[in-house]
């Protein structure tokens, strides 16, 4: 996440602006926060040396020494790069997390100031950034890392995600799937009028639900999903579904059927047509 910082002031932080890529200006040993080295040629007046005395003053370095607020401005200073690299710095060293933005990654940079005004004032030279050096290199250096995220891993230096996940996911969902009343009371009513000339009981209609609902709980429905992802970005591409198992409308008449049959009624009725049927072929004749 790039950081923003606020346009320096006209004027502000010369010695910084010389080593950080400005003009003219500087001074040192006049705060307690130690920035590093520049060259000793900054804030020098230069106009009555030779050239090469000035090339040999350009090679020379000095120690630049800051005040503590001007070392916490310097932050808001930087470019979109540096602050980028600090950012990716902390999440390495352990001192920010990924997510994490410009509040946090300035709250860490003022934590590492005040601990190198300590070292200032106790007469050390240590940069703000030596100490977050101290991090990293703790945490195992600068190099890439790649931190696990579910099927994406992510570069902690520099955001970049990678799916890492399978092509293929396949899920399985078993269900039962019961037949409403209303349902099964068409079914049943159907049945006893075919097979018995009439309508149903309350009992009967009881029976018939119970032995549904117990084979249907036997024969619950299987759906398998695949689901197939780009390999590239991690995006679903498409996703195929198939099911098995489950009752099937002839499996649930058959239920019925198997109902009624066990009846003696049915038995008596089947009897009673069976005799009819003989009669009538007896007096009308048997069809040829």
């Amino acid at each position: 996440m790039p950081l923003i910082g606020k346009k320096p002031a006209p004027g502000e932080f010369d010695a910084l602006k010389a080593y950080f890529g400005g003009s003219n200006g500087g001074s040192t040993g006049d705060g307690s926060v130690y920035m590093g080295q520049i060259p000793a040629v900054v804030g020098r007046n230069t106009k009555h040396l030779s050239p090469a005395a000035e090339a040999r003053l350009s090679r020379q370095k000095k120690d630049l020494f800051v005040s503590t607020d001007e070392a916490l401005a310097d932050f808001y200073n930087w470019n979109t790069k540096k602050q980028t690299d600090f950012l990716a710095q902390g999440i390495i060293g352990g001192q920010l997390k990924l997510g994490d933005g410009p509040l946090e990654a300035g709250k860490l940079w003022a934590k590492l100031v005040k601990e190198a005004a300590l070292y200032g004032a106790a007469g050390k030279k240590v940069r703000p950034l030596d100490l977050m050096a101290a991090y990293v290199s703790a945490a195992g250096g600068t190099g890439e890392r790649w931190v696990r995220q579910g099927d994406f891993e992510v570069n902690s230096v520099t955001g970049e995600r990678r799916y890492v996940g399978p092509r293929f996911k396949t899920q399985t969902d078993t269900r039962v799937d019961l037949t409403d009343p209303d349902t099964a009371r068409a079914i049943a009513t159907k049945l006893f009028q075919d097979m018995m000339g009439r309508d149903p009981g309350a009992g009967e209609l009881g029976g018939f639900a119970k032995a549904l609902h117990s084979a249907e709980a036997q024969s619950p429905v299987t759906q398998v999903s695949t689901t197939e992802f780009d390999m590239s970005t991690g995006e679903p591409l498409g996703t195929k579904t198939n099911s098995s198992g489950g009752m099937t409308a002839e499996g649930r008449a058959y239920i019925g059927e198997q109902q009624i049959k066990k009846k003696k009624e049915y038995g008596a009725l089947q009897a009673v047509t069976t005799y009819q049927g003989a009669l009538e072929d007896l007096i009308y004749g048997a069809p040829e």
